[in-house]
C-alpha cells in the first residue's frame, strides 16, 4: 500500500490548477491538503475543481499554508515570475517540488538545486508531464541520428505566455545532443517574441490559437522523405499520469531533477 502524499497546489483556481485537484482526487495515496491562488480566495477548491466539497479553502498565503497545513510536497503550475518567488520559500521550508511551471532560466535551476540540498528537500521540475510527449522526444533524438535536418512546429492556446514551449527548447536539446553540436548558442535573443527562431542548431515555429492545448510536430528530412513525429494533448487530464509518477517519486531523492525520462525508473 502507497504511503498517502500530503500535497499543496499553487495556481489552484487556474484550468491546470483545476484540472490538477480533480484528476489527483481520484487516487487514495494523495490528499489536496492546501489550495493557493490569488483569486477565488476563500472558496473550496473542490467545488472550483467540480468534485465537490474538499474541505481545503483557497488562500494567497503561502508560508502560512506551508507551516499549518505541512504539505509533504507542493505542486506548480503558475507563471514564471510567480515560480520564481514561491519555489524558494516552499524549499526553504524543506518541502519537495513538483514544478510544471516553463521559461525557468538554468541559472533558475541552479539556485533551486543548491536551496533543495541545503535544506535537504527535494525539486523536479518537467517542461511536459504527458507520457506521449516523453515518448516523443526520445524518438525524436533516436531519429535525429539518422536524419540530422529536423524543424519543430509547436502549438499551444493563444494565453500560453513564453514561447517557444519548454517541450519544444527540451527537444531541441536532446536533438542537439544527439548530433554532438556541443558549442551552439542555445538562447533566444527575445524568446517571448519566437516565431521561426533557432534553438542548439534547430528551428522552432511557435502556433498560438485558441482551443489548442499542446501539440507539437518534429519534422526530420532526408534525400526524397520526410519522417514526422507528432504528439497531441487533448486534454489537461493528459498530464495527470506524470504529475502523479513526480509526487509519488520526489522525496526520493535530494536536489534537483529534470525530466519525466529521469524518474520512469527510479
Amino acid at each position: 500500500m502507497l504511503a498517502i502524499k500530503r500535497v499543496a497546489v499553487i495556481g489552484a483556481s487556474g484550468k491546470m490548477g483545476r484540472e490538477i485537484v480533480k484528476g489527483l482526487s481520484q487516487f487514495d495515496d494523495v490528499q489536496i491538503v492546501g489550495a493557493i491562488d490569488v483569486i477565488n480566495m476563500g472558496k473550496d477548491i473542490g467545488e472550483l475543481a467540480g468534485i465537490g466539497t474538499l474541505g481545503v479553502q483557497v488562500t494567497d498565503k503561502l508560508e502560512q499554508c506551508l507551516q499549518v497545513e505541512k504539505p509533504q510536497i507542493v505542486v506548480d503550475f503558475t507563471h514564471k515570475n510567480a515560480a520564481k518567488v514561491n519555489i524558494p520559500v516552499i524549499l526553504k521550508n524543506g518541502i519537495s517540488v513538483v514544478a510544471g511551471t516553463t521559461g525557468l532560466s538554468k541559472e533558475n535551476m541552479k539556485e533551486y538545486d543548491l536551496l533543495a540540498r541545503q535544506n535537504k528537500t527535494s525539486i523536479f521540475q518537467a517542461p511536459n508531464f504527458s507520457l506521449g510527449a516523453v515518448l516523443m522526444m526520445k524518438y525524436a533524438r533516436e531519429a535525429a541520428s539518422y536524419l540530422s535536418q529536423v524543424e519543430i512546429i509547436e502549438y499551444h492556446n493563444d494565453k500560453k505566455v513564453d514561447s517557444p514551449s519548454g517541450t519544444s527548447i527540451a527537444t531541441a536539446e536532446g536533438i542537439g545532443n544527439a548530433l554532438s553540436k556541443v558549442g551552439v548558442d542555445n538562447q533566444f535573443v527575445d524568446d517571448s517574441k519566437c516565431r521561426g527562431g533557432e534553438f542548439n542548431g534547430t528551428r522552432i515555429h511557435s502556433v498560438r490559437l485558441k482551443s489548442l492545448i499542446a501539440h507539437q510536430e518534429v519534422l526530420l528530412a532526408g534525400d526524397g522523405e520526410l519522417l514526422t513525429i507528432r504528439h497531441d494533448s487533448f486534454s489537461r487530464s493528459s498530464f495527470i499520469p506524470g504529475i502523479l509518477l513526480a509526487i509519488r517519486k520526489v522525496e526520493l531523492w535530494e536536489g534537483l531533477k529534470i525530466g519525466l525520462e529521469g524518474i520512469l525508473d527510479l
